[in-house]
């Protein structure tokens, strides 16, 4: 009996195990533009500085370059990229861990928490951004502890939980949205105690939360700019990137929404594999075949069976139905407010996925319980063929620098920009940014929207230097957008060193001028 529990035990541990030796060897090539971003910015700290510091994800970037100094202190000469990435392969996997001991606490089985705990890992889009660098998963990571604290069979905490809520927040501001969940559950985690009392530990805790988390925003606020204004740091707390707005148009948000329920769980493009496929890719295809076929059979086969059990499973019992509850109330304020706020991004339903699972879990338990003798296993080959598909069709090809052709073009700049190349830039853009990253040896210089003298003065000092100068798209089209900058540009660029990537996906230039 204890030798089964011992066992039963070390499965969310191999369960966390697998899944991140699995982030690990397939890191990708597809870099977040928002990662870029911020390895370059801990590169480029001096110390733990105001630099680091960004009121939309507070922590992460102090947090990463914390990270990035201890590694390189122990003489791994590691760039922050890669850091930030391993990072959230470790957070990922601990969040996979996390979400087993919720599933398990809510009365699901061992096969039925594995399963899921592994449906959630290898969904498309978290798997996708949990081996790149971003502040979505230890945001998520922190939201599923605070999940974890308001479970009905656990002790109230709520000062734990104003703790974890802060820190979930501070790593991204989305996490603010969670907030209703946590009051609810809170307050139906003792149904024995009187109103008043639960009432009182809801407040408790909603003070707590709104104390640290403001307090901090506050201190960071003031470090950041030296003034403790309180319209200036309301102005700080809600400002958002330019690109970034409120959509109301009805038809577009809800295909939007549909899209990115699907997009969740599966991602990636068949003609992806083209180019790259091996002999270990065409055994996993054929695995993928035998699965497909065994699930349409086991589906075929147990169809009346599996339609009584999801009858019987939407009548769930009064045990889990606060936890159900408390699930449909997660998933509905996300998708709310994400179907007016960019809709069209995926990766901000990852606040919400694991409501999704858990639901589904619930779901499932419920039709277990009420037929148990007849296991069909549907589940396990459903997450079998989701994780092959995504592994396949997008993980394994853009753990590939020819698949992000982007990245394959910067780092053939690192032949062709010699140490100390000037780049100039009007705007700054995702693209600019990745090839600033790998290429540090580069200068980069916004310019200037000024006359071309001074633009040209600066090239005779710099190729005095013996330096070399280049532009980048926007300055490019900054110069031609003017009939003086055009008629100089054709003067001055060098035609056959340019270098450009411009399809429907990418609009990348760069050329080559000299005096």
């Amino acid at each position: 009996m204890s030798m089964t529990k011992d066992r039963a035990n070390l499965v969310p541990w191999i369960t966390c195990a697998v899944v991140l030796l699995v982030y690990l060897c397939f890191p990708t090539k597809q870099y977040f533009f928002d990662g870029v971003d911020f390895a370059w910015t801990i590169e480029s700290a001096p110390a733990l500085d105001t630099s680091l510091i960004h009121p939309n994800h507070l922590f992460y970037e102090g947090f990463g370059y914390l990270i990035y100094r201890a590694v390189r202190g122990i003489g791994l000469e590691a760039r922050a990229l890669t850091v930030l990435q391993i990072t959230n392969s470790f957070l990922s996997a601990l969040a996979a861990l996390v979400l087993f001991h919720i599933l398990r606490l809510t009365a699901l089985s061992l096969y039925l928490s594995a399963a899921l705990t592994f449906l959630f890992a290898f969904s498309a889009t978290w798997w996708k951004f949990s081996i790149d660098a971003n502040a979505y998963v230890p945001s998520v990571l922190f939201i599923l502890l605070s999940f974890y604290l308001i479970l009905p069979d656990n002790k109230q905490r709520p000062l734990v939980l104003a703790l974890c809520y802060s820190l979930s927040m501070c790593f991204h501001q989305l996490a603010v949205v969670f907030f209703p969940v946590l009051v609810l559950g809170l307050f139906w985690q003792t149904p024995a105690q009187a109103a008043r009392q639960r009432v009182l530990t809801v407040l408790k805790f909603s003070i707590a939360a709104f104390v640290l988390t403001f307090g901090l925003y506050y201190y960071f606020f003031y470090l950041a700019t030296g003034t403790l204004d309180f319209s200036s740091l309301m102005r700080w707390i809600t400002s958002f990137s330019p690109d970034a707005s409120f959509s109301f148009n009805a038809g577009s948000n809800l295909s939007y929404t549909l899209r990115g329920f699907t997009r969740l769980f599966f991602g990636g493009r068949f003609n992806l594999l083209r180019g790259i496929t091996n002999p270990f890719i065409v055994v996993l295809m054929i695995v993928l075949a035998i699965l497909v076929a065994l699930l349409f059979l086991t589906v075929i086969r147990n169809l009346r069976e599996l339609k009584t059990r999801w009858q019987r499973a939407i009548n769930y019992d009064s045990r889990l139905k606060p936890v159900l509850l408390l699930c449909v109330l997660w998933i509905s304020v996300y998708t709310a407010f994400l179907f007016v706020w960019l809709p069209h991004h995926t990766f901000y339903r990852l606040f919400y996925l694991p409501a999704l699972i858990l639901l589904i879990g619930i779901l499932l338990a419920r039709g277990e319980s009420l037929l148990p003798p007849a296991r069909t296993y549907a589940l396990a080959l459903i997450v079998a063929v989701m994780s092959l598909c995504n592994f396949l069709f997008l993980i394994f090809p853009y753990s590939h620098v020819e698949k992000y052709p982007p990245l394959a073009l910067a780092l053939e700049m690192n032949r062709v920009w010699p140490r100390g190349t000037v780049i100039y830039y009007y705007l700054t853009n995702a693209d600019a940014s990745l090839f600033r990253y790998f290429n540090p040896p580069t200068v980069w210089k916004q310019l200037k929207t000024g006359t071309t003298d001074e633009l040209e003065n600066e090239l005779r000092s710099i190729y005095s230097a013996g330096g070399t100068v280049w532009l980048e798209v926007t300055a490019i089209e900054q110069l031609l957008s003017q009939p003086q900058g055009a008629a100089w540009l054709s003067a001055h660029a060098r035609e056959e060193s340019r270098r450009e990537l411009v399809d429907k996906a990418y609009k990348i230039k760069f050329v080559q001028i000299a005096p």
